[in-house]
């Protein structure tokens, strides 16, 4: 993380003073404990998310299915109203009406034969309709059981967007306030922060990032205090499944590349505003969305590692400020970052 390198570096160069250093500390302490807290609801979040696609999917799939066997049932119970008919119009046993009707022995056989067949017929009709009623009361309980389970969840999912607002904003103070004691214990007395000549603030604060890695992620994509979990491959609705990582940020921090690359602005339902970013020197690209807004170079810029594309938003069908953000070596299937993303973040 950006704050824990800033601080390491600070302590380095600062006197060794038992009250500055555990001034630093304790702020510390509290930055850690504050993104702690909201690691635990952004997976939270996360699941909620998953929770509320496989209830939706649960219910649009009963859905389909009563629908069939709705439809089915109205066929088959037509086939039995005619069979119903026929049998009454004919009246009498099977055997009398086949014998009575026959002019020799050898087609009152014939006719019992297909009187049978149709008996039987009526009991296999009969079967399907027991069967396609009991398979329809079970898929009705599945559809009730996943809209409530879609309730629940979607009360859930809101609750934990509030939450990631307060805790983002609890972050974002600690985090500032640790780096304010750190410019303030960097700079010499006639140099204070907010004074004349005095330091330029730590780059999570609005400068560039550390470019501290190598290949396509060469930074981290968020250029601000960020909290992320491994959500890779978690459901989502229609089927999908999640295909990147979920960094969660205050709304218009700035979403950086993470390697040089060419911009392609993207636009849709579910991103929102997003940059496609085409990595020099190879097929791999990087996908961020969710944008607020657009910002460095426009379509078919260049950019280094670092440069601004745009800024932390909840563009598309999310109302939590965050990016979402994908890796496809050689231009595949997308791959988990999370790992690469805990090197840099």
């Amino acid at each position: 993380m950006v704050v824990v390198a800033v601080l390491a570096i600070a302590m380095a160069a600062l006197p060794a003073s038992a009250d500055t250093a555990g001034d630093l500390q304790n702020a510390r302490t509290q930055a850690d404990a504050a993104r702690a807290e909201l690691d635990r609801v952004a997976a939270q979040w996360q699941a909620a998310e998953a929770q509320l696609a496989q209830a939706q999917d649960a219910a649009a799939a009963a859905t389909t299915r009563i629908g069939e066997l709705e439809h089915a049932l109205v066929g088959v119970q037509a086939q039995l109203n005619e069979r119903a008919a026929a049998l009454y119009m004919a009246g009498g046993s099977q055997s009398m009406v086949a014998l009575l009707t026959s002019s020799s022995i050898t087609q009152a056989t014939d006719r019992l034969q297909f009187a049978s067949t149709l008996a039987q017929q009526d009991t296999d009709l009969a079967t399907r309709v027991s069967v396609q009623a009991q398979e329809l009361r079970w898929r009705r309980a599945q559809l009730a059981d996943a809209v409530q389970r879609q309730s629940a969840a979607t009360a859930s999912l809101k609750a934990q967007e509030a939450a990631i607002g307060a805790r983002v904003a609890d972050y974002q103070a600690r985090v500032s306030d640790l780096e304010q004691q750190l410019a303030a214990e960097q700079a010499p007395p006639s140099t204070a922060p907010g004074t004349p000549g005095a330091p330029a603030p730590p780059p999570s604060a609005g400068g560039p990032p550390p470019v501290s890695g190598s290949g396509w992620l060469q930074t981290c994509p968020v250029n601000g205090p960020t909290s992320f979990v491994d959500s890779f491959g978690d459901p989502r609705p229609g089927g999908r499944s999640h295909e990147g990582i979920d960094l969660i940020a205050a709304y218009g921090t700035p979403v950086v590349a993470t390697t040089s690359g060419t911009v392609h602005h993207t636009t849709s339902g579910p991103g929102g505003y997003g940059t496609v970013l085409f990595h020099d020197g190879s097929a791999d690209w990087t996908f961020y969305t969710h944008f607020s807004s657009y910002a460095g170079p426009g379509e078919g810029g260049h950019v280094g590692a670092g440069e601004t594309i745009g800024l932390v938003g909840s563009t598309g069908d999310t109302t939590v400020n965050h990016l979402h953000f994908e890796y496809h070596p050689g231009g595949g299937a997308a791959v988990d970052p999370y790992s690469a993303l805990l090197g840099v973040c």
